[in-house]
């Protein structure tokens, strides 16, 4: 009985460890060229290339750094890194002009290891948030 149970231990904490090492070497460049599932969308007064020149620096109050920019798509990646609580994620953000003018935002988020469910939602939202205020738009 203990045997088998040390045996699922040691599996377990071999798994974690590889993704955990995948997590820590994922590049997220993919993200410019295509949106992840998730996605919120939202409309800011600035122009698209103010949307991404305000948030090549990351997002305000968030540890998300820039990962890939495409300046002429005007998109961008950032992402958080893998510790020992959470893989971490990719943000992509693509903007595009709005038809009235101003910009519509949109941001994914994608594990860079293997998470799912009401983390990555909470992430998600908190991120969205901090891109928000990042750019004057009221959160919510």
């Amino acid at each position: 009985m203990l045997q088998g149970a040390l045996i699922g231990a040691v599996i377990g904490l071999a798994y974690a460890l590889l993704i955990l090492w995948r997590a820590k070497n994922a590049k997220g460049g993919k993200y410019l060229a295509e949106m992840t599932k998730r996605v919120l969308t939202f409309a800011a007064p600035q122009a698209p290339a103010e949307v991404v020149a305000a948030l090549e620096g990351g997002a305000s109050g968030h540890p998300a750094t820039l990962e890939a920019a495409d300046k002429a798509a005007h998109r961008l990646v950032l992402t958080d890194k893998a510790s020992l609580s959470s893989f971490g994620f990719f943000y992509p953000i693509h903007v595009a002009a709005a038809p009235g003018g101003g910009s519509s935002v949109s941001v994914g988020i994608a594990s860079r290891g293997n998470q799912w469910g009401p983390l990555v939602t909470k992430a998600h939202t908190i991120f969205a948030d901090a891109v928000k205020k990042s750019l004057g738009v009221a959160a919510g």
